[in-house]
Parts: structure tokens; C-alpha cells; sequence
């Protein structure tokens, strides 16, 4: 029998699959679970449609990431925080600053989660980061860190 998954089943197959399967196993357990439903021509149908609407969405995003990776090739974001001693930060530059940035300086939001930063930024200078938008792009990015001075210019 064949059946769509409706949940990743252990040893079986992940969500929104096709799988075949005993008629016991599925009649007994699968679907009174709830884990999983009969593929009859008009469920296929239907699993088929998702799948294409599924997979044109993903290009949607794959080419719009490509379109932000543009934006951002070599490109260095600065941002200016308050300085104590030996260069220490008084707080922390986050995803959500570097997202702030870039959407300030680039005027593109971004999802703050989808910057890779393994650490707060917590001293000046520069480090490298990457921003992580589709499975297969990933767009590294130098932030640079820099002193803000009372009189508001960089130093």
C-alpha cells in the first residue's frame, strides 16, 4: 500500500513523502496515528501540487538571495560603538545590530537569523562573518568595528 507521510517516521521516510508500505502496517498504525494518509490518485494529485508549488517557491528564494548576494559582494559594514579600555566594547555588536546595518547602509531587511556569527562581536576591528539566506548561498561579509568619539567622528 502506498501512503504520504504526514511526520518523519523513523526507519520509513520524512515528511510529505511517498512510501510504500504493508497494508497491516499502514491500516494499523500509520494512519490511526496519524503519521500518515492513503495515496489514492486524487491525494497524489494533490501531494504533487504541493510538491511543484513547494519547489517553485524555493527557487523564489534561492534567486532572491542571489539578487542580495549582488548587493553584498565585497562589500564592508561599519558600525560604531562606545569603547572602553584595551578596545573592549561596552556591550555587544548581535545579529540584530548587523542586520540594523545592513539595512540601513544597503536598505535590505534581512532575517537576523540568517547571520552566522558564532559570537558576539565584543572588541574592535574586523572580523569576518557569512549570512546564510538559501541552502546554497551563503555571502561572506566583513563587519569592521570601529570607536565612536564623543564629537561623533570615527576614529
Amino acid at each position: 500500500m502506498e501512503v504520504i507521510l504526514r511526520e518523519n517516521v523513523d526507519n520509513l521516510g520524512m515528511k510529505d513523502e511517498l512510501v510504500q508500505v504493508s497494508d497491516g502496517y499502514a491500516r494499523n498504525f500509520l494512519i490511526p496515528k496519524g503519521l500518515a494518509y492513503p495515496a489514492t490518485p486524487s491525494e497524489i494529485k494533490k501531494w504533487q501540487e504541493r510538491k511543484r508549488i513547494e519547489k517553485q517557491k524555493t527557487e523564489r528564494e534561492k534567486f532572491r538571495a542571489r539578487r542580495i548576494e549582488e548587493k553584498l559582494k565585497d562589500a564592508t559594514l561599519i558600525i560604531e560603538r562606545e569603547v572602553g579600555e584595551e578596545g573592549k566594547l561596552f556591550g555587544s555588536v548581535t545579529t540584530h545590530d548587523i542586520a540594523a546595518q545592513i539595512k540601513k547602509d544597503f536598505n535590505l531587511s534581512i532575517d537576523h537569523r540568517k547571520i552566522v556569527l558564532n559570537e558576539p562581536i565584543k572588541v574592535i576591528g574586523i572580523r569576518d562573518i557569512s549570512i546564510k539566506l538559501h541552502p546554497e548561498v551563503e555571502i561572506p561579509l566583513k563587519v569592521q568595528v570601529k570607536k565612536r568619539t564623543e564629537n561623533g567622528k570615527k576614529e
